[in-house]
């Protein structure tokens, strides 16, 4: 079990400078510092916020110092204070970066844009938990899978759940890639999307029970789901809507009070002094949950893809150097330092299945 854990991030982009804050704000975490290979404004925040900065690639450091600023290492040496390392680096980068942190024997965590096969084990806390404590690498899903794995995690503890399917409607690019649009298209993803199957990474008993179709359009605050779920005991519409009210990282509110679609709840988050109006919470509109005579529950969510993995990379963290072994003791001593509490709702226990694999073939195609 490891104390104070001394954490590195490697990449200080959309995640990683998220990841960096997150970690920051823990008691039980240190953050060594970030190393990267920019030289431009992005890298001032971390600068302005006292993380010391590496340098990823030794060519790339002079570039930086010219920029004004002060580099205190490279990765080598950053490697060598640090119990893990978070790397949050572009698509296909960590997978050279891995034989890096197998030679300094450094616990490894990558993201959802990482195929699974890279490290052979994905996580999700809501999905598989405990089968992370103390592993050394390991992959987060998706932050579409990040949400999904929340609700249906959430209704297979409660009731079973026989059968589900997914329709994403998924933006097109961050707001800060303007490089993805404006686009007058909706691009299909041609066959099954990899969301279903990235669940089953975490869920290997939704194996033949999840299936996904996704779209891209020309927006870039969020992505949104309209899910439907089979349950394998009888709910009420008012059980459904009760027990996700008590679930954390899952909120749920009636449209009509102002919430009504994306940009308002962008406008809301931002309107409380949220942190970039990040939202790591999935956001179901109550109107649209609804049931039928068959057991099947409906319903639509909105998912802030740039925040929503946050709080799990601070979760994965915990479990792989074993610093806490309840799933949802760790959720709420994550959301407290994120502040993201959600009052009532951590006396119960999470799927956090000791299961996981690559039961079937891994669809990896695709955004996130």
């Amino acid at each position: 079990m490891t104390k104070n854990a001394k954490i590195g991030i490697i990449g200080y982009g959309i995640i990683g400078k998220r990841v960096a804050d997150a970690v920051a704000a823990q008691s039980d975490m240190k953050l060594i510092g970030v190393a990267d290979i920019i030289s431009d404004v992005r890298l001032q925040i971390a600068q302005k916020r006292n993380y010391p900065i590496y340098c990823s690639v030794p060519d790339f450091e002079p570039r930086m110092r010219e920029a004004g600023f002060e580099v205190v290492g490279y990765l080598d040496d950053l490697l060598e204070e640090v119990d893990l390392v978070v790397d949050c680096t572009p698509s296909g980068v960590p997978a050279k970066n891995l034989p890096v942190y197998n030679k300094a024997k450094v616990k490894c965590i990558v993201q959802g844009g990482e195929k699974h096969s890279l490290t052979g084990r994905s996580f999700s806390t809501f999905g598989n938990y405990k089968s992370h404590l103390g592993v050394n690498l390991t992959r987060l899903v998706s932050c579409n899978t990040t949400a999904l794995t929340r609700i249906i995690s959430t209704l297979e503890q409660a009731y079973g759940v026989l059968d589900s399917f997914v329709a994403l409607a998924r933006r097109a690019g961050d707001p800060s890639r303007t490089n993805r649009g404006p686009i007058n298209a909706i691009t299909p993803v041609l066959g099954v999307s990899h969301h279903g199957p990235d669940l089953i990474t975490v869920m290997p008993k939704m194996n033949d029970r999840i299936h996904s179709l996704a779209i891209a359009g020309s927006w870039t605050l969020s992505h949104v789901h309209m899910l439907k779920v089979t349950l394998e005991n009888e709910a009420s519409r008012e059980d459904i809507i009760n027990l996700f009210k008590k679930t954390p990282r899952i909120l749920i509110e009636e449209g009509k009070n102002g919430l009504f679609d994306s940009a308002q709840l962008v406008e809301y988050f931002r309107d409380l002094g949220r942190p970039r109006y990040d939202r790591p919470e999935v956001f179901i509109w109550e109107e649209t949950l609804t049931m039928d005579s068959h057991n099947n529950v409906y319903m639509i969510y909105d998912v802030h893809m740039e925040s929503i993995p946050i709080p799990e990379n601070v979760d994965c963290i915990r479990a792989m150097l074993e610093m806490e072994t309840n799933a949802m003791k760790c959720v709420e001593t994550t959301d407290k330092a994120l502040k993201i509490y959600k009052e009532g709702s951590y006396s119960g226990t999470l799927y956090g299945g000791e299961d996981y694999g690559d039961p079937v073939p891994i669809i990896e195609e695709g955004d996130n």
